[in-house]
């Protein structure tokens, strides 16, 4: 039995849009499960996130379902995630990486002033989970200087990066890549940060890379 664990992107949920197109496909497949990891089920899940505390999360999902050998697929924030959980705790046989933020990007990225919310504490930025504005401490920021090297790849990766990701840029992609080119595969795509245009690639590229898919 193959096991999908699909981790979602920052201000985002597990009913996002590349999870609503994965869920049904996978659901005609007595071969495969299919779970989506839900981050920040409340705000105030959210206001606090960590991404130490995200794979926490993750950890404690595959604990509890008793998943082995699972395959992860990491949308953006979640990619970095997935690379990280893999690097820490093994057990993961394949990663299929989404525009992925293979470092931290720090929340500045998202519209916050460094300085204001390191000074206040806690920012607040529209959340496309919850379709409405939510706080979010600097926890984040401080936690995520801890995640600013990318592990060596943990098992085999394969990467969909698009060319005009104005998010997460896709230099970091081509040059994880280059650094491990018998174990990382970037196909690039004409498309921006969310690549939804192009999950028909995603749903053929995972059937590819996770054959049982």
């Amino acid at each position: 039995m193959t096991q999908l664990v699909y981790l979602h992107g920052f201000a985002s949920s597990a009913n996002g849009r590349k999870a609503q197109y994965l869920r049904p496909r996978l659901a005609e497949r007595s071969d495969v499960t299919f779970h989506a990891i839900e981050f920040s089920p409340t705000p105030a899940d959210f206001e606090y996130l960590t991404i130490t505390g995200m794979i926490n999360r993750l950890r404690q999902y595959i604990l509890d379902h008793a998943l082995t050998e699972v395959s992860l697929i990491g949308s953006s924030m979640g990619g970095l995630v997935g690379l990280n959980y893999a690097h820490r705790f093994g057990g993961v046989a394949h990663l299929l990486l989404l525009a992925p933020a293979l470092t931290y990007l720090s929340g500045e990225r998202e519209g916050l002033s460094l300085d204001q919310w390191e000074a206040e504490g806690v920012g607040e930025l529209f959340h496309y989970g919850f379709n409405r504005p939510v706080r979010l401490r600097y926890d984040l920021e401080i936690d995520g200087r801890f995640y600013q090297t990318t592990p060596p790849p943990p098992a085999p990766i394969t990467i969909i990066h698009g060319t005009e990701d104005e998010v997460v840029p896709v230099a970091a992609s081509r040059d994880y890549a280059r650094a491990y080119p018998d174990q990382v595969q970037l196909i690039e795509v004409t498309a921006g940060h969310d690549i939804n245009g192009r999950l028909p690639l995603v749903w053929e590229t995972l059937q590819r890379v996770c054959p049982a898919a």
